[in-house]
């Protein structure tokens, strides 16, 4: 787990978490060999598991690491540690686009334009790049606290669209801003992220996103045939320049669009100059457009809507293939009437003497093939049975002779016959409790086909296996499919950090146990206005959501910070008395009653100096043979001349 305080690659100290996504938190750390801050963005546990995720994670940071532009979020470093995959950013102070739409309602031309044309540039130098965002949106614009606009997550996008971890809590918010042909599952290239910047354009514009639904897939049916509204009907203040700039952006059809990133960047800086200009050339969108093929069954009744809305457009075409259907149909019959009348009268011709035709039996019944030889009068030895990938269980895998052979009259023909057994079988591994890439590598190497499910789990380690199936020790066909369940860890419980301070230190245990939370360091210190004993702060703040477990530090009251006072007592011994004991009290504001001073004294002692510390105003009592000689007031807060 990652802490505050702790140090990765020896480098980035961890000072606080300040997000959390699908499949990665951020933090705010500093670099130490730098001395500068840095925002380091950790792969989630879940996704660790996944050796080729790994890989391409890397490999996808690594490219957006060679990005270098003004307006794209610079990436410092990738590495590991300990499991602990991570990318190294610049810290950037600001807030996302979608926070700043969310306080302005909408926003006006002049800035709109400003902040696309800013996205526009980084698309255009990523794409030169030939590298694809996959994932515009506002929230993955950073507006700087000094106005400057950054792209976040090069390349991150494409790689988690590939994982092939199945993760319950994935966000479906990028559907949003999703393109069609991304919905449908098909080829996405630099014209998608056209299509996300248009959609996030008519939300600045507009303040709200134009395609709204109870469901992600009703989301997605939307953007692959619905019209995009109308963004002026949304907000008339529009220029015309602008709306038709998002409109040719947001074409269904890719070849609609903006040739490239580039050519959308010069219109954005035309509009600005002729923002009331109609230059922007649109092509007529057609709606007779072919449905591409779904490449995930998540959409497969996406398909089938697609499908369904297409029939009455494609009627005429329709009564076109029935026609030529059943033109095909006639011919097709023809032909294989010819075909098996030549092969019947093939295998129904007069064999001559030393000729004999032997029937194919192979992929038929054992009983089946014997039925058809005793029929044509055909011997056979007794069948053999052997492991067969091709062939079910007691189908004939293999013949000795097929076809028309010729044999001496008065010999006859034998064949030999071997039949299927199934697939070859073994016992399965026991593969239980140990790490999945081992278990995988063990099942492999039996020969077998691997099927991993993730789920959470209370007891086994993450990334080890819970159970398979089938067992450990069963019998199974080889290359059949053997399924293990890894874990994923405890399941993560979020609770809400309680309100424990100006509590007692051993009350406010007491509650962090009741909350599932952990007792971290402890440390002591003064304080004016906690008394002593209490709790005067937490590390987590009050109401921020932890995991159950999460380790909690404290900091503990030891009371008001104390002063010291010189107490001086002269000579107290009356005349001719040569000694006598000597006590000093301290009466502290709480009522504590200290002895600070006792000793036997002799004249020669005097004067008696007494240092003393306390806060507040306290009470001095000297005594002499155990009787008081008089009594002084301190006051701690009063700073010695």
């Amino acid at each position: 787990m990652i802490k505050t305080g702790m140090l990765i690659n020896d480098r980035y100290q961890i000072i606080e978490k300040v997000g959390t996504g699908g499949m990665s938190e951020v933090y705010k750390a500093k670099c130490t060999k730098l001395q500068r801050f840095v925002a380091i963005k950790i792969l989630r546990d879940e996704y660790c598991l996944d050796d080729a995720f790994v890989k391409r994670f890397k490999a996808e940071a690594q490219s957006a690491a060679s990005l270098s532009h003004s307006n794209i979020v610079n990436i410092y470093d990738v590495g590991n540690e300990n499991k602990v995959h991570f990318i190294v950013m610049e810290f950037l102070e600001g807030k996302t686009l979608k926070e700043h739409i969310k306080e302005k309602g909408k926003l006006d031309d002049v800035e709109t334009m400003k902040i696309s044309a800013c996205i526009a540039s980084a698309l255009e130098h990523a794409h030169a790049n030939h590298i694809i965002h996959r994932d515009i949106k506002p929230q993955n614009i950073i507006i700087t606290n000094d106005g400057k606009v950054k792209v976040a997550d090069f390349g991150i996008a494409r790689i988690a669209s590939e994982s092939t971890i199945i993760v319950n809590d994935v966000t479906t918010g990028s559907v949003h801003y999703i393109a069609p042909e991304q919905a449908r599952g098909g080829f996405c290239n630099q014209k998608s992220d056209i299509y996300s910047l248009g959609i996030t354009m008519f939300e600045m514009v507009t303040g709200e996103m134009p395609y709204v639904a109870d469901s992600p897939v009703s989301v997605a049916l939307k953007h692959i045939h619905d019209r995009l509204p109308q963004p002026r009907d949304k907000n008339p203040n529009i220029s015309k320049a602008l709306e038709q700039i998002i409109i040719k952006a947001t074409q269904k059809k890719p070849e609609m669009r903006y040739a490239s990133a580039e050519k959308m960047l010069e219109d954005l800086k035309t509009a600005q100059d002729f923002p009331s200009e109609e230059f922007v050339s649109i092509n007529k969108f057609e709606d007779d457009s072919p449905t591409l093929e779904m490449s995930t069954a998540d959409f497969e009744h996406i398909r089938q809507a697609s499908e369904i809305e297409a029939v009455p457009k494609r009627e005429k075409m329709n009564k076109f293939i029935v026609f030529s259907g059943i033109l095909s149909a006639v011919i097709l019959v023809g032909i294989m009437f010819f075909v098996s009348y030549g092969i019947w009268s093939k295998n129904h011709k007069p064999v001559s003497s030393n000729e004999i035709v032997i029937p194919v039996v192979e992929g038929l019944t054992i009983e089946n093939a014997k039925e058809l030889l005793d029929e044509k009068g055909i011997s056979y030895n007794k069948e053999t049975y052997e492991f067969s990938e091709e062939q079910p269980e007691n189908y004939v895998v293999s013949q000795s002779k097929k076809g028309t052979v010729t044999i001496e009259k008065g010999k006859k023909i034998i064949l030999d016959l071997v039949v299927s057994r199934g697939q070859d079988a073994t016992t399965v591994p026991n593969v239980s409790n140990l790490p999945f890439d081992q278990a995988e590598k063990i099942l492999r190497d039996s020969g077998f086909t691997v099927s991993r499910q993730m789920e959470n789990h209370d007891v086994v380690p993450l990334g080890e296996v819970i159970r398979q199936e089938p067992e450990g020790l069963k019998i199974a066909e080889l290359k059949s499919v053997i399924t293990i369940y890894v874990s994923l860890g405890k399941e993560k419980i979020l609770v809400k950090m309680p309100d424990i301070m100006l509590n007692s230190e051993a009350n406010g245990i007491k509650v962090l146990e009741q909350y599932g939370l952990k007792v971290g360091a402890i440390t002591y210190t003064t304080n004016d206005v906690v008394k002593k004993g209490d709790i005067i702060t937490t590390s987590v703040n009050v109401g921020d959501e932890v995991e159950q477990g999460y380790v909690v530090n404290l900091v503990v009251s030891t009371g008001k910070s104390t002063a010291s006072k010189r107490i001086t007592i002269t000579d107290l011994l009356p005349d001719g008395v040569s000694s006598g004991l000597l006590e000093v009290y301290l009466i502290l504001s709480n009522g504590d009653n200290n002895l600070v001073y006792t000793n036997t004294v002799t004249s020669g002692d005097f004067p008696v100096v007494v240092n003393v510390q306390g806060s507040g105003k306290a009470t001095v009592e000297v005594y002499l043979d155990n009787v008081k000689e008089y009594t002084n007031t301190l006051n701690f807060d009063e700073v010695a001349d």
